[in-house]
């Protein structure tokens, strides 16, 4: 009896364990087959009875199209990790809850437009294959696009962010725009790579990243606000970038940023320090009309043919060295006496001699024949525009040498002798009226000097003249020497 009722026990759970789906070896998952399909009206149904949804790994065919009009979406919805086949139609269509699409793929068109996402709108890892639109979407939670894909043509313009938005990773292969969106708390687009991309007129109302993010188009930053910190660091921009007329209310770092293209900044507002240490541009850069605080571009890089256009900028405090700018600047009077003010403020004297020695140098080759380049020409010869004090050096030194050797080789001086004085001792001891080089060159220093020669020489015949007019030189020299050199000291 005992050994009947072990088997009949052993039957029964045979029996049950083969009932068991998860064991059954001809179901779905046990033989490995795709995602089970859902029709996409199986899940319009389940939307409008305002049943939850929480689906993981399925695929929904055909057109999902919950279209204007529709009552608000009380229910959270999760599809993760899915396949839609068809369209996605969501238009103005508020999301009370979650909207949960993480890892999704969506093989044809999607749009969002005008629908209000009033709890987390999660889109990480999702893929796009193509066009994507998001235009006038509300989003009052955080919106999470990480490692999102978007292969064709996007757009988010004028949405608004009320929470953090967050592209981290996301990949945008085609054009997209954020025109007049706004992001008003902070936003993350570390390690993004665009295309085509625009932010004209954007709102950034909290800190924003962009670090380490690939611009492989055209960038447009024009007239967007940053009004917090804003942060490029390692940026690269491998086509043209444009942040004309924006404005920057706080930190704006562009660190290690490389620009490929010419960087246009023509118009910008800069209220706090931008940041530019170590960045490179192969291209021009373009601050024109630019209103600067601080712009610091410290250990910067330029390609030989760059320039830097500082026409009509404004700025309080420009940190980068001369060397750095000398040959780059697009010339400009007004930009190049206030780069060197800006000098000067800097406590960086011989820059600024440097700087003001180019202005003047390019406006004299500028100018055409006349008594202001002429007396432009003497200016710089004489003293180097007045920062070269080496050079009136040189004049009264080459001044006094040239006199001397004139005087010395035609035998232009004689010495006092004194009549009836006769010398004691050997006759061949009276000295000889020719003057020795060392005298002469003493005669000139003497002339130079003050104009007065010396007690036992005296110039003679068209020499005298010579002799005044070294004088007059010498009154010249040392009177703009003292000058030149008061300006150096002074500081």
């Amino acid at each position: 009896m005992l050994r009947l009722a072990l088997l009949l026990l052993l039957l029964l759970v045979e029996s049950v364990s083969a009932e068991e789906p998860g064991l059954d070896a001809s179901s779905p998952a046990s033989r490995g087959l795709a995602s089970p399909a859902i029709a996409a009206q199986d899940i319009l149904a389940q939307i409008r009875s305002g049943e939850p949804l929480n689906y993981d790994n399925v695929t929904i065919a055909g057109l999902l199209d919950l279209g204007p009009g529709v009552e608000p979406v009380k229910q959270s919805i999760r599809i993760t990790n899915s396949r839609f086949q068809g369209p996605l139609r969501i238009e103005a269509v508020t999301f009370a809850e979650v909207l949960d699409l993480r890892g999704c793929i969506f093989q044809d068109n999607v749009s969002f437009i005008k629908s209000r996402f009033q709890g987390d709108a999660r889109f990480s890892g999702a893929k796009f294959m193509r066009q994507a639109d998001f235009a006038e979407t509300y989003f009052q939670g955080p919106a999470s696009f990480i490692s999102t894909l978007f292969q064709s043509d996007s757009s988010f313009g004028n949405a608004q962010f009320n929470g953090d938005a967050v592209f981290l990773d996301a990949g945008f292969a085609s054009d997209v725009d954020f025109n007049y969106a706004k992001f008003l708390r902070s936003g993350s687009f570390w390690n993004a790579n665009f295309e085509d991309v625009s932010f004209f007129e954007t709102q950034f109302a909290g800190q924003v990243t962009f670090r380490s993010a690939q611009f492989r188009g055209n960038a447009t930053f024009a007239a967007t606000r940053f009004e917090s910190d804003v942060l490029f660091r390692e940026a690269r921009f491998w086509k043209g970038s444009t942040f004309g007329l924006s404005s920057f209310g706080g930190l704006a770092d562009y660190g290690n940023v490389g620009f490929k293209k010419t960087a246009f900044f023509g118009g910008v507002k800069l209220a706090d320090l931008a940041y530019f240490t170590n960045a490179r541009f192969d291209g021009d850069f373009i601050l024109e009309g630019a209103r600067l605080y601080s712009m610091q571009l410290d250990n910067v890089s330029f390609n030989k043919t760059s320039k830097i256009n500082l026409n009509s900028t404004d700025f309080t405090k420009f940190v980068v060295h001369w060397s750095t700018m000398r040959d780059r600047m697009v010339y400009n009077g007004a930009a190049y006496l206030a780069l060197v003010k800006n000098y000067k403020s800097l406590e960086w004297f011989d820059e600024a001699d440097e700087c003001y020695y180019q202005y003047r140098r390019i406006g004299q080759e500028l100018a055409p024949w006349g008594w202001d380049k002429f007396s432009d020409i003497i200016s710089w010869l004489s003293c180097g525009y007045g920062v070269r004090v080496s050079y009136t050096a040189f004049w009264c030194l080459f001044t006094i040498l040239i006199f001397g050797i004139i005087f010395w080789a035609g035998k232009g001086m004689d010495k006092f002798v004194i009549e009836g004085v006769e010398l004691p001792g050997d006759a061949r001891l009276v000295p000889s009226k020719r003057v020795s080089f060392t005298d002469a060159l003493y005669f000139s220093i003497a002339m130079f000097t003050t104009s007065q020669a010396p007690v036992n020489t005296y110039p003679v015949g068209v020499y005298r003249y010579l002799a005044m007019a070294e004088g007059i030189l010498g009154w010249f020299f040392l009177g703009l020497f003292v000058v030149v050199l008061s300006a150096v000291l002074i500081r």
